[in-house]
């Protein structure tokens, strides 16, 4: 824990208005798994990325149980503004346990299933990038440890390799219209 205080002391002190404001933006996004829902949503429209809709919606479905329904009460880790006083949360307390970080295992669950997809690798690459920042947002706001973050990246690519074993989606391509009547 003592290097895991000095990083986020050091954060403290590296904070700056413009950072500040981008991190809280970035760290919303997370809320709720929202923005991985709506891009699920999206890819079940699409019938070409509908698989990757339907696997993606199956990551965050285990991700929900295994992370914020089992691991989060099993290892009950207070919050890192709730165990050290001299940390300045930057937004609203959170309700649950610190251990894994929720925010950080839903966006990698969900950037699995669409790097596995040919149809929608190149969006996999965006999305890899965002729940990079997702993440390290969820150590700036003070909101998590460092391995909180760690684990959560561990628990979401379980939950997202899980979910394409469960469709066999490794290198999926969705196959062409074939009509039984030839």
């Amino acid at each position: 824990m003592g290097i895991e205080f000095k990083i986020l002391d050091l954060l403290q002190n590296i904070r700056t208005p413009v950072g500040d404001a981008v991190m809280c933006f970035i760290t919303r996004l997370g809320d709720a798994g929202m923005v991985w829902i709506l891009l699920a949503v999206i890819l079940l429209v699409i019938p070409k990325t509908r698989k990757s809709g339907i696997v993606l919606m199956t990551a965050l479905c285990v991700d929900l149980v295994l992370c914020n329904g089992i691991l989060k009460n099993i290892f009950a880790r207070t919050r890192p503004y709730d165990a050290y006083k001299d940390i300045r949360c930057l937004i609203e307390p959170q309700p649950d346990y610190s251990f894994p970080s929720g925010h950080t295992a839903s966006s990698f669950a969900a950037v699995v299933p669409i790097l596995a997809d040919r149809n929608t690798r190149r969006l996999g690459i965006v999305a890899l990038v965002v729940a990079i920042l997702m993440a390290l947002s969820r150590i700036y706001v003070c909101v998590h440890y460092p391995s909180d973050v760690l684990a959560g990246v561990i628990v979401g690519i379980f939950c997202g390799v899980l979910a394409c074993m469960c469709y066999k989606m490794k290198g999926y391509s969705a196959p062409k219209n074939k009509s039984i009547i030839h």
